[in-house]
């Protein structure tokens, strides 16, 4: 009986552990930086694109200029969970699940205006 409560006992911090790191693995690939395929694809897809912004994609990274499709590619779009607001003069793209969350700002024009953590 009492290896059957240590076995039932260290298999359970096991998948606790276990649970949690797949938990928290889940948020954090929802948001910046989740998938290199889909940046891979996204650059074989648009040879034109300048050197900056290439590299901006391939980091995982955003900046202002950039267009929304730019940013999918960089860091995926938005979780389905997460709120986005439109108006007539901007976009606000929420990732909310990113460590801090994060905004990415949009102009009229559809390009990037400015990231933020708040």
């Amino acid at each position: 009986m009492t290896a059957l409560r240590a076995f039932v006992r260290i298999n359970c911090k096991t998948l606790l552990t276990c649970g949690f790191l797949l938990a928290t693995g889940g948020l954090f690939g929802c948001g910046p930086g989740a998938s290199d395929q889909r940046r891979s694809d996204y650059l074989s897809a648009h040879p034109e694109l300048n050197g900056s912004t290439r590299s901006l994609i391939e980091s995982g990274s955003v900046a202002p200029g950039m267009t929304k499709g730019e940013v999918i590619a960089a860091w995926g779009a938005p979780p389905s969970d997460c709120k986005s607001f439109q108006t007539n003069l901007m976009t606000i793209w929420d990732y909310c699940h990113h460590p801090g969350r994060t905004l990415v700002i949009f102009d009229q024009n559809g390009r990037v205006s400015n990231v933020q953590m708040p």
